[in-house]
């Protein structure tokens, strides 16, 4: 009952490649039955894993089953992306994944992915189509009770991979009724199908246990209907009779598609129970149904508004700005499972601020992580 901390990397670390150190999570050589395995990520350059399976940790001990207590795939503090892409640990895959495999594809209870920067794009052009069959970037495949998804950016896919449209973060399987996935604290952007197809960056729909979604901010997710009908929606959950989804401190901007009841903030499928309040969205978004629920909670809101830093193709930043409407909006959802830390590092918690809705917590660029200095004059 050991932590076993591995380092990833090139620069003298334990193993080059993330899907070296998975490999050896099954090596009773390396670890022992209830250990908890931590591959730590750092950026000395980045990395190109096509696909990564996270489904070791069986049989080390010589019994069946997931001998390991749990696996983290996490990135050291000093190499942690700041909220805007290629400041941190970077996953670019230099080649296809395969049709909804996802770059990463958890296979198994009690794992955690935290701070990685994945970068869905082939070429650095977000304007240039990419027609790689690399649809998603993290898959959920259904054995998946306590996995958490936390402080991630996701972004920048533009193309057609074939069929299935573009999911970012998709539960593909139900799981079992008892088990729980929590997504926060992650943003995801620039998510755009270029031919009949739809787009979404979180799409929980068919999982039977719990699922927490919160504090994660979602921007830019484009389908294209012009054949069909096909969605754009931010984030999809309660398509199964046995769901409890928890949707809260969530936003959602600018959803296009090309009829406007395809663009979709909050679709809430409502076959099981959702509890939904305090989130955002837009005005990208005119059907009732699909925009943001709950008395506490801000629909109808434009991007100025909402006022991210910035918003340009290619230098995005969403963090919020400070006159956003997100600010101090949100409900404080206490500590468990880290959702109190913000994709700055900032623990809301310690801190004692009043939460704002998303992933970015405005009290820190008073702490100096961005933004402007505050000057104090005395005579």
């Amino acid at each position: 009952m050991a932590t076993i901390t591995k380092t990833i990397g090139t620069s003298s670390r334990d193993y080059s490649t993330i899907v070296a150190w998975e490999a050896d999570l099954s090596d009773g050589d390396v670890y022992s039955d209830a250990d908890d395995a931590v591959g730590v990520m750092y950026a000395d350059s980045p990395f190109t894993d096509a696909t990564v399976t996270i489904n070791g940790g069986n049989d080390i001990g010589g019994s069946s089953g997931q001998n390991l207590s749990s696996i983290t795939l996490t990135v050291v503090a000093a190499s942690r992306h700041d909220g805007t892409a290629g400041s941190g640990a970077l996953l670019k895959p230099t080649t296809a994944s395969g049709h909804d495999q996802g770059v990463i594809r958890i296979d198994r209870d009690d794992v955690t992915i935290e701070w990685l920067d994945i970068d869905m794009d082939n070429d650095d052009d977000f304007t240039t189509a990419d027609t790689r069959n690399t649809n998603k970037a993290i898959v959920l495949t259904g054995t998946n009770d306590n996995c958490i998804i936390r402080n991630m950016l996701i972004h920048d896919k533009y193309g057609n991979p074939g069929s299935n449209g573009l999911f970012m973060i998709h539960s593909i399987a139900a799981g079992g009724s008892s088990d729980t996935i929590s997504i926060l604290n992650n943003i995801i952007y620039n998510i755009v199908e270029t031919t009949d197809d739809t787009s979404s960056a979180i799409n929980i729909n068919g999982w039977q246990g719990t699922v927490n979604i919160y504090n994660n901010t979602v921007y830019n997710i484009e389908s294209d209907d012009s054949g069909s009908s096909k969605s754009a929606t931010a984030y999809r959950y309660n398509g199964h009779a046995n769901q409890q989804a928890n949707v809260k401190n969530n936003i959602a901007a600018k959803m296009v598609a090309d009829t406007a009841s395809y663009k979709r903030a909050f679709w809430d499928t409502g076959t099981g129970t959702a509890n939904e309040d305090y989130n955002l969205s837009d005005d990208t978004i005119s059907t009732a149904a699909y925009k943001a629920t709950g008395s506490n909670s801000l629909p109808d809101q434009t991007l100025a508004q909402i006022d991210f830093v910035a918003t340009g193709v290619g230098t995005e930043d969403l963090h919020l700005n400070t006159s956003s409407v997100a600010i101090d909006e949100g409900v404080d959802l206490g500590t468990t499972n880290g959702v109190n830390i913000d994709i700055n590092q900032r623990d809301r918690d310690s801190e004692g601020d009043t939460w704002d809705i998303g992933a970015h917590e405005f009290g820190d660029l008073v702490a100096g992580t961005t933004g402007a200095a505050f000057l104090l004059f005395l005579d």
